[in-house]
């Protein structure tokens, strides 16, 4: 069965649903959910490249797009949440947030850092979910490579479909 999703723009003095959202789905046995936030843009009115660009850039996608993941179990083994970030800066990510001072929390623990497929954090079993917004509502605007307007919009499964 194909995979329906739901999909809500919000502001970053707005993030109480996402807040409620990861709190619901903080940690799920045997599975994964899982959420985007892109910067709220018009796909059409971007220009993404050509499929040479994509094809051998060492660069991810033009939109910027934060992932968090819940914690699991996979295979018996807790699997705690992790959040990643897709972005064109290339492989200078992490200096370029700290250059804009966004501070990345030091439990936060490094897992990936490749330029095309972008930064991974594995999370401490506790964090605050509004911390995990607030990064990424500010890291998106500065890896961008165009004007956000500030709005942003969230895509995830929509797990009540076909009940």
């Amino acid at each position: 069965m194909r995979t329906q999703f739901s999909t809500f723009t919000f502001s970053p003095t707005a993030v109480g649903p996402v807040v409620a959202l990861m709190e619901r789905y903080s940690y799920v046995p045997d599975s994964i959910f899982w959420f985007n936030i892109e910067p709220n843009v018009d796909r059409d009115s971007v220009h993404t490249g050509s499929i040479f660009w994509k094809a051998f850039s060492s660069r991810g996608p033009r939109i910027p797009q934060f992932t968090w993941t819940s914690a699991t179990d996979r295979k018996g083994i807790y699997q705690p949440s992790e959040v990643g970030l897709t972005h064109p800066t290339g492989a200078s990510v992490l200096d370029r947030i700290q250059n804009f001072q966004i501070n990345v929390p030091d439990e936060w623990r490094l897992i990936q850092d490749h330029p095309k497929r972008g930064i991974v954090f594995q999370l401490p079993t506790a964090y605050d979910p509004e911390e995990v917004i607030i990064f990424a509502t500010s890291v998106i605007p500065v890896v961008s490579p165009f004007e956000c307007d500030g709005s942003f919009r969230l895509v995830y499964p929509d797990l009540t479909f076909g009940q």
